[in-house]
């Protein structure tokens, strides 16, 4: 059915031109227009073989006749396009963060429960090969019970002006992490420092505590140095790392070059003293995906569920509403220097 669905991509900032080679991957060349206030962005759209009548300065020209509907802004202005697409019966694929706050996503939430749209976030970390892999294992056991996830979204690059690096990049690892455990926090502790005087921050330090104890760590920010040469932002260095550790073994993931190595390691008391059982590791291998490739893969799943009318997994409210509260929730706890428990709300009326 998507062959006859026209897409409309509202922004070309530097994620996305990601977008719309995507689209365009995806056979919307003839079927998608852009809207980008910058002119000059418009360059990307000629080489991508769009004709000038499939792209504007203004949203509103295309919306209309569009039955899917892109947004890659500032964060800022996601609401109020997320919410005038929704109101106008198109189904919105929003990057992340969905909004700047939970009380606009409690609003977008409960316009998505009324007009029956599909709204999916982008967290494309979820469809990369390496979360598939590790998902698949957990679901397999392999690592027995999970005690703790260490997670490292970092590396030099230019500050972003909208939202601070925990936005920007932790989210993503919160975001995975709740998707493969299946669930969300109960308390969070978070550091944060501004060091670049910005009213952002620049450096963010996350703990979160799960059902059954299990502890994850987040660590992000922009002062500390990358492994790899980052595919997203130029110049840029970058580690995007995650270690799960269980009872029967611990696993070690790369997500930049898709390297993962699962150590067959585990404790066992004998003579009153925990001593260390060592198997070995295997190392899979696993597909490298570029990052127009893992656009392309959620964007794929978002025709999924605007065909099947099913919620997207990065839904309105996993990955917007109660990703919102667990931000307030984390600068809350900078702000105030404590741990904070988390309960997050439903879509009420």
């Amino acid at each position: 059915m998507s062959e006859h669905l026209k897409a409309l991509l509202i922004g070309l900032g530097g994620f996305g031109k990601n977008h719309l080679k995507a689209w365009c991957e995806m056979g919307f060349r003839e079927r998608i227009w852009v809207a980008e206030l910058d002119a000059q962005r418009h360059a990307e759209c000629w080489a991508a073989g769009l004709r000038p009548a499939q792209v504007t300065t203004d949203h509103r020209k295309f919306l209309g006749q569009a039955d899917l509907v892109d947004i890659v802004t500032p964060s800022s202005s996601h609401f109020q396009l997320c919410a005038e697409a929704l109101e106008a019966g198109k189904d919105v694929f929003v990057e992340k963060p969905m909004t700047m706050n939970s009380e606009e996503a409690l609003r977008l939430s409960q316009i998505v429960s009324r007009t029956g749209r599909i709204l999916q976030v982008g967290y494309y970390y979820r469809f990369h090969p390496v979360s598939l892999w590790i998902r698949e294992e957990l679901r397999r056991g392999t690592l027995g019970e999970l005690r703790y996830l260490s997670g490292k979204f970092l590396g030099f690059k230019r500050a972003r002006t909208d939202v601070g690096v925990t936005h920007t990049d932790a989210i993503h690892f919160f975001d995975l992490i709740n998707w493969l455990l299946g669930t969300h926090p109960t308390d969070v502790f978070a550091v944060t420092r501004d060091h670049f005087g910005r009213g952002l921050e620049d450096l963010s330090v996350a703990l979160l505590t799960y059902p059954k104890g299990i502890l994850a760590h987040v660590e992000s920010g922009y002062i500390q140095p990358g492994r790899w040469n980052d595919r997203v932002v130029p110049n840029a260095k970058t580690t995007k790392e995650l270690i799960l550790c269980g009872s029967e073994g611990t696993l070690q993931a790369d997500f930049e070059t898709s390297a993962v190595e699962l150590f067959k390691v585990r404790h066992v008391l004998k003579d009153g003293i925990w001593q260390l059982v060592n198997e070995g590791s295997i190392r899979p291998t696993l597909p490298l995906m570029d990052t127009v490739g893992q656009v392309r893969s959620e964007l794929e799943a978002f025709l999924r569920s605007a065909s099947t009318r099913g919620a997207p997994a990065p839904n309105v409210l996993e990955s917007g509403l109660h990703l919102a509260q667990l931000m307030e929730t984390l600068y809350l706890s900078s702000k105030e220097r404590r741990v904070i428990e988390l309960e997050p709300k439903e879509v009420a009326g």
